[in-house]
């Protein structure tokens, strides 16, 4: 099997409003938006041979513009991070400023601490020609989490395929730890566009709905999901608690922690 190195790109989807959070990517997380912060830890990645922002917001597109960074508009309307991702695709494409071939990385928008070396890993596996779609997970460092529906958990095959996401803990036995624990699933995908453009056109499915877990959009529709595993742990920002903690963390520690 001949591999070739791929090109990627990656795209970080911010909506401004926010239930729980409110203008949550205009946060501040010592000195900069969160968005901003989110973006200088995608730009460690040495595989992403360049980043944007896809907002529907201008406040924030002026934050990222600020920052030296890209930014591109898209619609308000959008029922998921695919969804604006895959527009954010089109538009890039149209503009020239990706290519037909690049791999997209969808990059969530409230990881600040998002492991670069995670984004790496991910791209590679698209040197393989089968890969249409691929994502991260880690091992869970604490297997009470298991049982916390907000720590996504997912199964894989022998060749490192998903076999299913869910909140629930799966599969059985799965607190027991051994072979039959699960994984962590990190919401990092990598796609390649027709591919993005599938998913994008295909109506929610079933199992999607039931767990609010996108992903499984894919394989209801028989698109396989490789899994990268590694040591890739983050820290997602969904609260003004999950706030709270980011700033004690930041100051603690520093961005490269």
């Amino acid at each position: 099997m001949t591999l070739r190195r791929p090109t990627a790109v990656g795209i970080i989807p911010a909506r401004l409003d926010s239930t729980r959070l409110p203008e949550k990517p205009l946060q501040d997380l010592c000195g900069a938006p969160l968005i901003v912060r989110v973006l200088e830890r995608a730009r460690h990645s040495t595989t992403l041979r360049d980043v944007w922002v896809a907002t529907d917001h201008q406040r924030v597109a002026d934050a990222v513009l600020g920052a030296g960074g890209n930014a591109i508009l898209t619609s308000p309307d959008h029922p998921s991070g695919l969804d604006r991702v895959a527009e954010a695709a089109r538009l890039l494409l149209d503009r020239e400023a990706i290519g037909s071939e690049d791999v997209i990385v969808n990059i969530p928008g409230d990881e600040p601490f998002l492991d670069s070396r995670g984004l790496d890993h991910l791209v590679r596996l698209f040197e393989r020609p089968e890969v249409r779609m691929a994502t991260l997970a880690a091992r869970f460092r604490n297997l009470e989490d298991v049982r916390e529906p907000s720590r996504v958990k997912v199964v894989v095959d022998r060749e490192g395929r998903a076999l299913y996401f869910s909140r629930a803990p799966i599969p059985y036995g799965a607190e027991a730890g051994g072979d039959a624990a699960p994984l962590l699933h990190i919401g990092v995908y990598g796609y390649r566009r027709g591919t993005l453009e599938d998913l994008a056109r295909l109506a929610p499915s079933p199992p999607e709905r039931a767990e609010r877990l996108e992903q499984l959009r894919a394989l209801w529709n028989g698109i396989p999901i490789h899994v990268a595993v590694g040591d890739y742990h983050s820290m997602g920002v969904d609260t003004p608690e999950d706030m709270a903690r980011a700033r004690a963390r930041w100051e603690a520690r520093g961005s490269t922690k």
